[in-house]
Order: structure tokens, then sequence, then C-alpha cells
């Protein structure tokens, strides 16, 4: 398997997004969604380089300033008025998610072949791409407050990009821009209903809201 750029960068975006299933505390698991989303960022700009696709500096420069850094921020600062520091998740030991996160970079480096479009050259980008998403979704499963789920979803969502910047020749510009606007708007209504439930059962605890089933 040929190692390019484009593919360490993937690596270090899985590994970050790994890191971010043993972490408790909410500061530096955003810091860490911000770290992995920079690297799709710059990705794309070696991308743009490579192919002299200059529109994908545009959305290096989007991806950064939006996912990057403003999303991050906002839900610091959702957490910060929340008064929320740590999430230890739903399994214990919360060193279990980290094994099982490692276990899925494993699995996505050995099916990066069958996942990859051979014509692109990015094999192990592809993998980690898919490491990306269903760590995204170990995340969302094994956390207890909502805001954490956000965050799963928000590296789930980096999984798919990476996987659409890697794997395919590019969509266009608009289209790009306009997933990534969507995806700032779910999360800020996602902050919205945080705050609600907060309000409402002084809590966003989502094990704890299968009691009104009762």
């Amino acid at each position: 398997m040929t190692i390019s750029p484009v593919d360490l960068l993937a690596a270090g975006a899985a590994m970050c997004a790994v890191w971010m299933c043993g972490v408790g505390g909410l500061t530096p698991l955003l810091r860490l969604l911000g770290v992995q989303t920079a690297l799709s960022a710059v990705m794309a700009a070696v991308l743009g380089a490579t192919f002299g696709l200059p529109h994908y500096y545009v959305l290096a420069l989007v991806v950064f300033a939006v996912k990057a850094v403003a999303i991050p921020v906002y839900l610091s600062h959702a957490a910060t008025q929340l008064q929320l520091r740590r999430d230890d998740g739903v399994l214990t030991p919360t060193a279990l998610p980290l094994f099982l996160g490692c276990g899925i970079l494993i699995a996505g480096y050995f099916l990066a072949p069958r996942i990859a479009v051979p014509t692109m050259g990015y094999t192990g980008a592809a993998g980690m791409a898919l490491a990306l998403l269903l760590t995204g979704m170990l995340i969302m499963v094994t956390r207890r407050l909502a805001l954490s789920q956000v965050i799963g979803f928000l590296v789930l969502e980096n999984g798919i990009f990476l996987y659409s910047l890697t794997q395919t020749h590019g969509m266009p510009l608009v289209i790009e821009m306009g997933i990534i606007f969507d995806v700032l708007i779910a999360v800020l209504v996602a902050g919205v209903v945080i705050f609600r439930l907060n309000r409402s059962f002084e809590h966003i605890d989502v094990t704890q809201l299968r009691g009104l089933r009762h």
C-alpha cells in the first residue's frame, strides 16, 4: 500500500478520533475535534495543489473556519453555560471505548483496499475515513451527555467528508458549501435543544430520559 501525505493526514485524523474515545473531559474532547477537522482542511488544500483545483483552497478555508474553529468554540461555550466539564460515558472502565476505537482503526486499515477507489490512489485514506465514521458512531453510543453525542455526530460527518474528498473527483463547490453549512445549522439547532433539555430536566444525561416512559 503506497502511503501518500494525504493518507498520513487521514491517519492523523483517525487517531485523533480514537484518542477521543478515551477522553472524559469536554474541553480536551473539543480540542481533539478541532485538530481532527483541521487535518481534514489541510487535506483539502493538499488535494487542491495536487490536482490543480483552486476551489479546494476555498473549501479548506471554510472547513477550517466553520468546522475546526467556530463549531468547537460554540460547543465549548455551551458546555461552560451548562457547567459541564466531563462525560465519562456509559461504559466502565473508560478505557474500554478506547480499546474498541483501536480495534476500529485496525479494521479500517485492513479493509481499506476493499472500499477504496483504485484510480484515486488514496487507499489508506479510505480505510481511515471508515474508521472515522465508525468511531463517531462509537462515541455517540458510549456517551451520556447530549453534547458529547453531538461531538460524535461531527466525527461521523468528518468520516463521510474524508471519504468523499479522497475517493471521488470532488463535488461542485456550491454543494460542498451547502453540506458544511447544513452541519453548522444542525449543530446550532442541537445546541438550542440541549439548552431546552437542561432547562426542562435540569440535566442533559440522555440515559436518564428513559424515565419518561413511566
